[in-house]
């Protein structure tokens, strides 16, 4: 179920090829719900809107529904009579593949809420699934399922699901579903109702399953039902599911997305949830501003003042997290009991939360950010005073290739600290020889020689280089390490 990292590349430059009969490429949104004008671009076809709550993830959602005039704009925006005046001066615009209209451009549409209704001319339609968070609201409280508390058998048909709703939501559950079935009235295909058995055909209706069964069994046959093509929206993906569910159904996600050629944006508070996805894929919204890049959930609490420190750093991800935060506890005189280092994404990004967090008026904690060095080749490139680059070149190289260039005089010191005691010096010296010559990407340097040594843990083998290569590099680290001490002087 899970996708492959070329399976997930190739993903990428589907849509960067725009390789879809209709795909939303970027919403902007102007004095929408406070944002001022801030733009989002889908380039994966599964999207993570992340954010604190009240961050603006559904207005993005909203933003997205837009696209199609098939989906009633008052499910998102709706106005009342008082204190939504300000609704006269919204507009989205819309970057969207449609190869029905244009077959080789990217055509645009704006939606604008004028004269008290949305304006939306030459919107196109397209099949659009939502999925509300009430999917986890106990059956028994919600209108749509009263028909089967005292209704007419006769007016409803017993079906049994789709294969691949029984095969997805089996695997996401970890359990198999073969024998439930779905009941359908046959006066509106809309109300149906799960009902759930054992094999020994014991069965129970949706009214006894736990929110997650039900979310996730519903969610799926939604999806495997949809239109190839079809633009699906959820709203917290992980309500009321546990964390590992949480990880197998969006892993789900982007392999019904890729067979189906499904557009996936999905909300979510769920660190689970970012984690399966490429940094392209997630979205952070914070106080009306948008981001772009892996920003994990403790980092957004830090950007909104949530964390107490001393200090905080902004890294792009948590290979660069780790190395950094063992330089401090190294050669930092104490500076690690009060700094907070975060992954925020890749550059620029990881640029622009510090500068954010710096000129958020509410956070009297100062950050700066670490760019990754291999960014420093670019002449066109220059960081703010209060950023500065690692080396010059991609971190996991740098650390790797300085292993390589020292084997022979530390591999007793790597044996015993990449936890590779079971191996003997030559063996562990040839996969090390083998993984540089290899030219892999640096990005999985520590897993494909975890491979190689019959899969012991990557973490050790990438923990235990990047102590010995910070012990080995105390100039690597002089210069930044006295930035760090300056930022809260």
């Amino acid at each position: 179920m899970k996708l492959s990292p070329n399976e997930v590349a190739s993903e990428l430059e589907r849509v960067h090829a725009n390789q879809y009969r209709q795909f939303i490429k970027k919403v902007r949104l102007k004095n929408v719900r406070g944002f001022a004008d801030e733009s989002i671009e889908f380039k994966n076809p599964v999207t993570a809107l992340v954010g604190t709550n009240g961050g603006g993830k559904s207005t993005i959602l909203g933003a997205a529904a837009l696209s199609y005039k098939n989906i009633r704009p008052g499910q998102f925006f709706p106005k009342a009579f008082i204190g939504d005046e300000s609704m006269s001066d919204w507009s989205v615009e819309i970057e969207l593949v449609d190869k029905n209209i244009a077959k080789d451009r990217i055509i645009t549409r704006t939606a604008r809420f004028s004269q008290s209704k949305w304006r939306r001319d030459g919107f196109q339609d397209r099949p659009v699934e939502y999925i509300e968070i009430q999917r986890t609201v106990p059956a028994g409280e919600l209108t749509r399922f009263r028909k089967f508390l005292s209704g007419d058998p006769e007016k409803f048909e017993i079906r049994n699901l789709g294969i691949d709703t029984i095969k997805y939501a089996s695997a996401v559950l970890d359990k198999s579903i073969e024998h439930y079935r779905v009941v359908v009235s046959r006066e509106n295909k809309l109300i149906k109702m799960y009902v759930g058995a054992t094999s020994g055909e014991i069965g129970y209706s949706q009214f006894h399953f736990g929110a997650g069964e039900a979310s996730v069994i519903e969610t799926i046959d939604r999806i495997e039902s949809a239109p190839d093509n079809s633009l699906i929206l959820i709203e917290e993906v992980e309500n009321g599911l546990h964390p590992v569910a949480v990880r197998l159904f969006v892993q789900y996600l982007q392999n019904a997305a890729k067979r189906k050629k499904l557009q996936i944006i999905f909300t979510t508070h769920s660190q689970e949830a970012v984690d399966q996805l490429p940094s392209e894929a997630v979205w952070a919204s914070i106080n009306k501003r948008a981001w772009n890049g892996k920003l994990s959930i403790e980092s957004l609490r830090a950007i909104t003042g949530n964390i107490p420190n001393t200090r905080t750093i902004y890294v792009e991800d948590d290979f660069v997290k780790e190395w950094v935060e063992n330089a401090i506890g190294r050669y930092g005189n104490g500076l690690a009991e009060s700094t907070k280092v975060f992954s925020a994404g890749g550059y620029p990004n990881v640029v622009k939360v510090s500068q954010f967090h710096n000129e958020n008026p509410t956070i009297r904690v100062p950050s700066i950010a670490l760019v990754d060095g291999d960014v420093s080749k670019d002449e066109d490139i220059s960081l703010p005073d209060s950023a500065r680059f690692i080396g010059y070149d991609v971190p996991e190289r740098t650390v790797f290739d300085y292993i390589y260039s020292n084997m022979d005089d530390l591999i007793s010191l790597i044996r015993q600290r990449c936890f590779l005691s079971r191996f003997d010096e030559y063996r562990i010296k040839r996969e090390i020889e083998s993984v540089r010559n290899s030219a892999c990407d640096p990005h999985i340097i520590f897993s494909s020689l975890s491979e190689k040594l019959d899969f012991v843990s990557s973490i050790y083998i990438r923990a235990g280089m990047i102590d010995l290569f910070n012990e080995k590099n105390h100039e690597f680290w002089r210069e930044i390490i006295e930035f760090i001490s300056e930022i809260s002087e």
